[in-house]
């Protein structure tokens, strides 16, 4: 399929033959497909519109059969959400949080971390780690999130969601806005937009810039992200549009890797109480706690970092063929530069009554993804029923050198520090070393189709089928390892409309992954499938109240299986894939405008079975049941309420958000506590400015988002903080 990567040379000589065809802007609309002309979405729940991360075919939300969020730009400033990780957490059931160094992590449905892709425009990068480093929301039009198994769409993975990240597109009339913000921590953010059509005809473009700093609660945990985006779009003729897009993405952050928790004793599985560091496979904690004296510390050595830097470029061309085809071409171009150094263990030791530091890592990553994805999309009739299908081939190539498994025995220097008062000291001398490349190709062919049955029910269905080539080489003498996959993906699934606004839905979907990343593999897998991932969903969304009120309902079921799994035979530690994780729950989500200028949001999700199956862990030294556990960072119940009131020139708004207690390792021994924000804003409009006072965690909640190491240290959100922020908007008259 590396033929693929030509066709927008092809591209450029059918416009001639489309043109003969094509005479009227209402036959194609393809125009108003693509220029913004304002906010296209009004609500997460966004019912009307089409969202690209859960179908290609271009059909509103309240026809597919799943569940996707959609988290618009005004949704975003409204929430003061200055992150894409805090714009996903305001759609049902959603949690994020960072646990490791400066990678934000997410959990939904009973699934975390690599489990849930995230996309960039509809393309998946390399790893969760390059797409989802942190990223300032104003650069995107909106956040969408797709819940379930999403390969189908793209590809391996994604057995719990797929959160895609849109940028902003040319606007049809010059329209600008611009930010400055200052808050708590020495927090500051700037950021400024611009789009509309050119001096050339038919020539819109498209220009936004932002960076955000913010010194951090935490004592030396300074970060500061950097974002550049641009893109043109040229429409020669009526039937013809191309995209040329790029953005660079910069951030640099000194890592904050959790306050450790402090004990007295432990309790092993045998039930005796003993003095000694923590197993966390085995061992529960004898009154954990976290000291508020030590809060702010950082116990990283001085000289860590974790700088990235992200760039992404792709060429869309569009083409109506006739009446009923059309033709959509991407390339893309993805490169990552990453470095790491940081001590990445900070534990307390009741023997010692200090905390030791350990694992002393360095990442270095020089990653290059070049793809191409060739949609043809028919819309018509089939035996005398509306009809609309796209048929694809994806090609992708990722060339990923990198220092993969690269750590270090050494501590820094001192390798134990005091509670307070102490030295951070200084990693080791060492410098990464390129040991590892990666090669994955991926084809994948697929198809998706939608047909009216009657009146009132549609079949929506899909299937993909990848094949995908991984080449492992060392140059550090280990063994090279090569691999082929052959997935087999798809949805299938029924819309039934009760009304023109009430449709019940139902829908399976399959999803398949490796038993890690693609570029964790190595010989030891040799042996091993792919797990598999399957959902049973079953829903509704209706609009309600003459449109004031819009609702949905899903209740599904997921179960993975072929996980990897241990067991001990005649005293021989084994790998089999016998292993399996399952998750059942519901989750409820509105948006109701009321009279008087008032608008509630509000969001539950109650995931009231999520648990390992059938599962042992491998402990190094033995291999331990955590069949009936639940995983780490799964909460039983998520809610959000977000209420928005206009007053003439003023505007209130506020948050709450209630995440339940979560488990903090396999062993199930360490939790995480419940907890409850409560944000705020208050904003005044005069003219084109809007000059906003925000509020954030105003109760001062206490609490960890995210375990980390075992549930041995916790990192802490950011206590009551505030932030003042000037928003000014311009746009042709």
């Amino acid at each position: 399929m590396k033929y693929l990567l030509i066709i927008p040379a092809i591209c450029s000589v059918l416009p001639a033959f489309a043109a003969d065809e094509l005479s009227s802007k209402e036959k194609y609309q393809l125009t108003e497909h693509i220029l913004v002309t304002g906010n296209r979405y009004q609500t997460s729940l966004a019912l009307d519109k089409a969202a690209e991360t859960g179908s290609r075919l271009n059909i509103p939300l309240r026809e597919l059969p799943a569940s996707v969020s959609v988290i618009s730009q005004e949704m975003i400033q409204k929430l003061g959400a200055r992150t894409t990780m805090e714009a996903v957490e305001s759609a049902v059931g959603m949690m994020g949080g960072t646990g490791v160094g400066s990678i934000p992590g997410y959990s939904t449905r009973g699934f975390t971390s690599n489990d849930i892709t995230i996309l960039r425009d509809g393309v998946r990068q390399n790893t969760n780690s390059q797409s989802a480093r942190p990223l300032d929301s104003f650069m995107f039009d909106r956040v969408e999130v797709l819940k379930g198994p999403a390969s189908l769409l793209h590809g391996e993975g994604a057995v719990g969601g797929a959160i895609n990240y849109v940028s902003k597109m040319p606007t049809e009339t010059f329209s600008g806005e611009a930010l400055i913000s200052a808050g708590s921590w020495d927090s500051y953010r700037t950021a400024i937009g611009v789009g509309g059509p050119s001096a050339i005809e038919n020539l819109y473009y498209r220009a936004d810039v932002s960076r955000n700093s913010s010194g951090g609660y935490v004592h030396g945990s300074d970060s500061s992200y950097d974002a550049y985006g641009a893109s043109l779009l040229w429409t020669p003729m009526e039937a013809v549009r191309f995209t040329l897009s790029g953005s660079y993405f910069e951030d640099d952050v000194e890592s904050y890797y959790g306050t450790p928790v402090i004990y007295d004793a432990v309790v092993n599985e045998n039930g005796v109480t003993e003095v000694r560091p923590a197993n966390t496979g085995t061992d529960r904690l004898v009154n954990a706690r976290v000291p508020k004296g030590i809060r702010r510390n950082n116990y990283n050595n001085l000289d860590n970092f974790a700088r990235a830097e992200n760039g992404y470029g792709r060429l869309i061309s569009e083409i109506t063929l006739s009446d009923n085809w059309e033709l959509r071409n991407e390339m893309y171009l993805a490169t990552q530069k990453l470095d790491w150094r940081n001590t990445e263990k900070t534990v307390w030791n009741p023997v010692t009554e200090m905390i030791d530091r350990s694992s002393f890592f360095l990442i270095y990553r020089d990653d290059t993804q070049v793809g191409n994805r060739l949609d043809f999309r028919w819309n018509g009739e089939w035996l005398g029923r509306e009809n609309q299908f796209v048929i694809g081939t994806l090609y992708d190539h990722n060339n990923q050198n990198r220092n993969s498994g690269q750590s270090y025995t050494n501590s820094p220097d001192p390798a134990s520090v005091p509670l307070s008062n102490f030295d951070r000291g200084y990693g080791p001398d060492v410098s990464p070393q390129r040991t590892t490349k990666i090669i994955t190709q991926t084809s994948a062919f697929y198809i998706e189709d939608i047909l009216d049955l009657s009146e009132k029910l549609k079949l929506i269905g899909g299937l993909r089928y990848d094949a995908i080539e991984l080449e492992r080489k060392s140059y550090v003498g280990i063994d090279k390892y090569k691999k082929t996959y052959y997935p087999l993906t798809g949805r299938i699934g029924s819309v039934y409309s009760l009304s023109p606004d009430v449709n019940l839905y139902a829908s399976y979907s399959r999803a398949a992954q490796p038993v890690s990343q693609l570029v964790s593999l190595s010989a030891s897998n040799d042996e091993f499938s792919l797990q598999k991932g399957e959902q049973f969903e079953v829903g509704a969304k209706a609009s309600l109240q003459g449109g004031n009120l819009d609702v949905t309902l899903a209740f599904f079921d997921i179960e993975k299986n072929d996980i990897l799994t241990s067991d001990i035979v005649d005293g021989v530690r084994l790998n089999s894939q016998i292993g399996s994780q399952i998750s059942q729950g519901v989750e409820l989500a509105s948006s109701w405008k009321l009279p008087s200028a008032w608008r509630i949001d509000a969001n539950l999700a109650w995931n009231w079975k999520a648990e390992y199956d059938e599962f042992n862990e491998n402990r190094g030294d033995t291999v331990v049941s955590r069949s009936g556990n639940t995983p780490p960072n799964v909460a039983e119940w998520v809610a959000g309420l977000y209420v928005n009131k206009q007053q003439g020139n003023w505007q209130f708004n506020s948050g709450v958000r209630y995440v339940g207690e979560r488990e903090a390792n396999n062993n199930n021994g360490i939790q995480l506590d419940a907890y409850i924000t409560i944000d705020a804003g208050l904003s005044y409009y005069w003219n084109q400015y809007t000059l906003t006072l925000r509020g954030r965690n105003l109760s001062d909640e206490v609490y960890a988002p995210w375990a980390s190491a075992g549930g041995l240290t916790q990192r802490f959100a950011d206590p009551r903080s505030v932030e003042l922020s000037v928003h000014y908007r311009f746009a042709d008259r």
